[in-house]
């Protein structure tokens, strides 16, 4: 919703307007502010007793639409002969309702709440002393204690000494209607640090010179930040789990090769060459015989696996613990203090004493299925 800031002298007269966004509330110097605001109104004294300083007030405009005013004294240091900073408040929301004074009663604070004291982050309005002229709710719950008002306190107390400085030179080299952002972090009562983002606006018109400070929490965006980390580092992990289990398969499934391609030459091929070269038909049939049992030794089902782990040896047993938690040939060569060359006899026998030998399980799938005790 556009906000107007309407600055003005004692008697209540506007010395500057500004309504960059609004146009058609782009006021001539010198109006009473009351006339620009289409209210009643004797003087300054009636507008502050009708509407009294530092609160929202709802109204009607000039045009009949639906405005939040609120009236905020500027120091006596700054303006010594009296001013005013007014901010004015299009509310461009419509009621179904057909009274106008309807229509800005049912809108009371709500409208100004939402632009000030509800936002979702801590506003501080200040002077070039840097002492806290206006704080919303936000504010009052990040840096004030129990029932403390922030305002005619300094901004330093919520800055930290190392930022204090730097944050106070940045403000005051702003020029008017500049800003600045940044990321720091602030002090609650408590010295508790809360990090924000820092946006810091500067409003003067003559020797009146204001500061607007926004602060947006950080604290829920840093924690799900740090939580996608954490995602991403267990993904990661599990990725690395599923390669090693991916290569020991691999490993596995080449061991299963070589294996049974050896046992083939070693067992099936002489076989066949015997009955290639046997010209009696029942002595063929009698090493067809012994060919068939010979391949359904290989296909062969293990008998139970709590039987089989009993036939290893501890290091064997050893091996088939790390081979079960996807460790590497290598590594576990490594970890146990062999040679690479002497763990793969070590699987060797191990396939041999499980039963595995010439089979289509792999190792490790086994040991998947049948951990070692």
């Amino acid at each position: 919703m556009p906000t107007v800031l309407f600055f003005c002298d004692a008697a209540g007269r506007i010395t500057e307007a500004r309504a960059e966004e609004t146009p058609e509330w782009d006021i001539p110097a010198g109006t009473p502010l009351w006339n620009a605001l289409g209210i009643d109104a004797a003087g300054m004294g009636a507008m502050t007793a009708r509407f009294p300083a530092d609160a929202g007030h709802s109204l009607s405009g000039p045009r009949g639409e639906p405005l939040i005013l609120r009236l905020m004294p500027i120091p006596a240091r700054l303006a010594p002969a009296g001013a005013f900073l007014a901010v004015v408040t299009l509310a461009t929301l419509t009621l179904a309702v057909d009274n106008t004074a309807q229509t800005a009663s049912a809108l009371d604070y709500a409208v100004f709440n939402a632009v000030f004291n509800d936002a979702r982050d801590a506003i501080l309005l200040t002077d070039d002393t840097f002492r806290i002229l206006a704080a919303n709710r936000k504010a009052h719950v990040l840096y004030a204690a129990g029932d403390e008002c922030l305002d005619g306190s300094g901004l330093p107390r919520i800055l930290r000494p190392l930022d204090e400085a730097r944050v106070l030179a940045t403000a005051r080299a702003l020029k008017s209607g500049a800003f600045w952002r940044g990321s720091l972090a602030t002090l609650g009562p408590d010295g508790q640090e809360t990090p924000v983002k820092m946006t810091i606006r500067c409003l003067s018109v003559g020797t009146i010179r204001l500061y607007q400070f926004m602060l947006g929490d950080q604290r829920r965006r840093i924690a799900l930040e740090r939580d996608l980390a954490r995602s991403r580092m267990q993904v990661a992990d599990m990725n690395t789990a599923l390669k090693q289990v991916l290569r020991n398969v691999e490993e596995e499934r080449q061991e299963l090769k070589d294996g049974l391609v050896q046992q083939v030459r070693e067992e099936v091929l002489p076989t066949v060459e015997r009955i290639v070269q046997e010209d009696s038909h029942l002595v063929r049939q009698a090493y067809r015989s012994a060919l068939e049992e010979k391949i359904a030794d290989m296909v062969e089902t293990p008998p139970d696996a709590a039987t089989l782990f009993a036939r290893l040896t501890p290091r064997e047993t050893d091996i088939c613990r790390l081979i079960q938690q996807s460790w590497q040939g290598r590594a576990i060569a490594e970890q146990l203090g062999m040679s690479f060359e002497t763990l793969q006899t070590h699987r060797k026998n191990i396939r041999r004493k499980l039963g595995l030998k010439g089979g289509s399980l792999s190792l490790a799938a086994f040991l998947q299925q049948h951990p070692p005790l």
